[in-house]
């Protein structure tokens, strides 16, 4: 009875210890993770040893001890490219899931943790360029895993990558700038010892009466911005006079008199801000005065003022506001061109397209687009590469022509793909909130449709 108890004491120490994952008869990730995972097998073709080089350059001499590991960073990083995650939920699955730890390059399983800013903290260490050379690795990797027939021949297109802005309104804009002037006017001039008549509550109830009108006429709106620019010059000029009080103070006062050290940064970044609503003012005053929509560089959100308005002329919203992407399509790999904010014409991002794959050293044999690409006929035929551009009306070419079939079919596989980025990888709207936030998310979402589709 005695030999009994003690057996089975025994064998629940190790039961026990089978929970945590650090026994000795505990099972490998490699026996955990069946080796016809698809995810795992995506893994294991991938480079890792260039992928931890980028992720080296990431860290400086000054980190020393605390440097955190290469390896794991690059792991979380290509694992969060999978799909469309919050930091908070790569931080979850890195503790419980036993693919990230894979990815990783962990060897057993067990509970570990790690703070969702750190990932952040990587990726903006990391910067574009080495984010760029990351996805042309994945590029080249998953262009090298396409059929023979499939190689060489590029479906190109231009797309835009919605940002996480809301559609504006002339009106809308101008009460979003209104709005943060008083607010800084409000905050600041007891500090400066001013006072204003900002008429804040007036303008805000005629903005409030004015929205709920669902088509208001022409005359009405044109009155309603008349009295929105009365209202936003005035504020302009109270917002630059407690500005530079304050920037007097700033230079005349000791660090005492300071509220706190983060006061001359705030105070420059009020000066950007300030900028910005003095360009809004001046061309919705030039669009009242010449009774127009169009002005050069019009901004069309106060607070992420790079972002333009992009003409597509699509049905649902003929007009969109975010990145504009140049993408190619080349079996199941979908290559990542010209990105930018600016509306650029869809010829000239064919013709930098073409000149950046021959710098990556991507072979292009046959190119097919739509008709705006119909001016870089020249460019195709000094490269020697097959024209599958589409013609223009009787326009004759000596050249045979693709099959009309085949056009259609390659042409509905873009835009395929373009659906399964943006619902799959970046979502209704990105939720990015600047730039560099926006370029990181656009990568990462092309390095994530390469794994899971094309390599």
């Amino acid at each position: 009875m005695r030999l009994k108890q003690c057996i089975s004491q025994f064998f629940m120490k190790f039961r026990d210890i089978d929970l945590t994952g650090r026994s000795l008869f505990a099972p490998t990730l490699d026996e955990l993770i069946s080796k016809k995972d698809p995810i795992r097998e995506k893994l294991d073709r991938l480079e890792w040893n260039e992928l931890e080089t980028i992720a080296q350059e990431a860290y400086s001499s000054e980190w020393g001890k605390e440097m955190p590991n290469p390896r794991i960073m690059i792991g979380l990083f290509v694992y969060s490219c999978f799909g469309d995650k919050t930091y908070e939920e790569i931080a979850a699955d890195f503790s419980y899931h036993i693919l990230c730890q894979y990815a990783c390059g962990f060897t057993s399983f067990e509970r570990r943790e790690i703070d969702e800013t750190t990932l952040l903290k990587f990726e903006q260490r990391l910067g574009e360029e080495n984010i760029m050379k990351i996805k042309d690795i994945i590029e080249r990797q998953s262009i090298d895993n396409q059929p023979p027939r499939s190689k060489g021949k590029h479906t190109f297109d231009t797309t835009c990558l919605p940002s996480n802005i809301e559609y504006p309104t002339d009106t809308k804009l101008m009460e979003t700038v209104r709005s943060f002037l008083v607010s800084v006017i409000t905050e600041y001039e007891k500090e400066v010892g001013q006072s204003h008549r900002h008429y804040g509550r007036v303008a805000r109830e005629e903005y409030v009466g004015f929205c709920k009108k669902r088509r208001p006429p022409k005359n009405i709106l044109r009155k309603m911005k008349k009295s929105q620019l009365q209202y936003l010059r005035r504020n302009l000029r109270q917002a630059e006079e407690v500005i530079e009080a304050l920037e007097k103070r700033a230079e005349k006062g000791s660090q005492k008199e300071m509220r706190n050290k983060k006061e001359k940064k705030y105070i420059k970044t009020l000066k950007t801000k300030l900028r910005t609503a003095r360009d809004i003012s001046d061309q919705q005053k030039f669009m009242y005065d010449h009774n127009t929509n169009k002005v050069e560089n019009r901004i069309v959100s106060f607070h992420r003022p790079e972002i333009r308005p992009i003409f597509r002329g699509k049905s649902p919203q003929p007009t969109e506001f975010g990145m504009k992407a140049g993408v190619s399509l080349c079996g199941k790999t979908i290559i990542l061109g010209k990105l930018e904010y600016e509306n650029y014409h869809d010829g000239k991002a064919l013709g930098d397209h073409i000149r950046s794959l021959d710098q990556r050293g991507i072979p292009m044999k046959e190119a097919i687009a739509d008709k705006g690409c119909s001016g870089q006929r020249r460019l195709l035929k000094e490269k020697n590469i097959r024209d599958g551009v589409e013609r223009r009306g009787n326009e004759k070419v000596r050249e045979k022509p693709i099959p009309k079939k085949r056009y259609v079919r390659e042409r509905n596989r873009m835009e395929g793909a373009f659906g399964v980025l943006s619902r799959c990888f970046l979502g209704a709207k990105m939720r990015a909130k600047t730039t560099l936030g926006e370029f990181r998310k656009i990568n990462k979402a092309f390095i994530g449709y390469n794994l899971r589709y094309a390599l």
